[in-house]
């Protein structure tokens, strides 16, 4: 990620971000991904059925509320190649793309995000903007991550040591 960025803003570390920069940051969009996918913000979602519908071999009745359990979705080994394991490698790789409904980062269908693509953006550049400026890194790097996960999963407390970069 830090190779990405230095070599895009060649030590400066004032200059403002351009289109061009955003697009060519590719690891720090990848590292965005693989972290929405180990660590989604919304675990779960629910849909109501409009009509009787199979799903997973069972006939379901109109208004049936359905949970999409998308922490099930980003860790199921049908979708992911080693789905536990950190790796924004893997969205580097020429040509990949995940499987279709395997990735909800932003919802899906109809009702995705209609500002996912401003989203992305604006973490790519507060990413760049930070990263490019400070070191950052963990206090305890074997700690477990402290979280709370109801509808919405937040980090309750996240210790780390900034330093400005040379």
């Amino acid at each position: 990620m830090l190779d990405d960025i230095d070599k895009i803003f060649k030590g400066d570390k004032s200059r403002p971000i351009t289109e061009s920069d955003i697009q060519n940051l590719k690891y720090c969009e990848a590292i965005i991904k693989e972290v929405s996918r180990v660590f989604p913000v919304v675990n779960s979602f629910t849909r109501v059925l409009d009509k009787p519908d199979e799903i997973a071999g069972y006939q379901w009745p109109a208004d049936t509320a359905i949970r999409i359990n998308i922490d099930a979705i980003h860790s199921n080994g049908d979708y992911w190649e080693e789905p536990d394991k950190f790796n924004p490698d893997r969205w580097m790789v020429e040509g990949f793309e995940p499987k279709k409904n395997s990735l909800i980062i932003f919802g899906g269908g109809l009702r995705i995000c209609p500002g996912r693509k401003l989203a992305m953006v604006e973490l790519v550049s507060l990413m760049s903007l930070l990263f490019r400026k400070y070191e950052i890194d963990l206090v305890d790097k074997e700690a477990p991550l402290k979280t709370i996960s109801t509808i919405l999963t937040a980090c309750t407390e996240l210790l780390v040591d900034i330093k400005l970069r040379n």
